[in-house]
């Protein structure tokens, strides 16, 4: 299934474009702050974030992974990305999302990532997703928490290109009822 659009109340969740770049590195990959607990460095290059896009438009219509822009309704603004995959390191779906730092504290990732799981569920079937996140990093956490997914297990948790190893937590939902 190609990576379809998708929309909230305040967003919408749509595949990634090349004209992209600009706004994705500006938003968070030049951004240390952001970088911080993700599997990614932060940068200042954007031929990175052309490959970087050049590799999630070559996902597009694969069955295991779905990659989203959020982008604000009402300003067309990129503001974010919001992600179910299959994680064969794990043998499971798991989601990953992140913002531009402006834009933290609103509610925008939970809303995004409720309706990825309504997605996932009604659209491809899945029933049973894992969340990881960086313990120095609370607010992932409550995310996780607001989706209502659970505590499973400390794990080591890779950043930056697994340059830094961090405690991490995992957290599953099951999508079943």
């Amino acid at each position: 299934m190609i990576t379809p659009i998708l929309e909230t109340q305040r967003l919408i969740l749509r595949p990634f474009h090349h004209e992209d770049a600009r706004a994705v590195l500006d938003t968070w990959e030049s951004d240390p702050d952001v970088a911080r607990y993700m599997f990614w460095t932060s940068h200042n290059d954007i031929r990175k974030t052309e490959a970087w896009l050049d590799f999630e438009l070559s996902q597009i219509e694969k069955p295991d992974w779905y990659r989203f822009a959020i982008e604000l309704k009402a300003s067309n603004s990129l503001i974010g990305t919001a992600l179910v995959y299959y994680e064969d390191e794990v043998q499971s779906w798991e989601i990953g999302y992140n913002l531009g730092k402006s834009h933290w504290g609103y509610g925008y990732t939970t809303e995004a990532m409720q309706r990825v799981l309504a997605f996932a569920r009604a659209e491809l079937g899945i029933t049973e997703v894992i969340g990881r996140y960086a313990k120095e990093n609370p607010a992932s956490g409550n995310v996780l928490k607001k989706l209502g997914f659970r505590y499973e297990k400390d794990i080591p948790y890779p950043c930056n290109n697994r340059i830094v190893w961090r405690d991490g937590i995992q957290c599953r939902l099951c999508m079943n009822g």
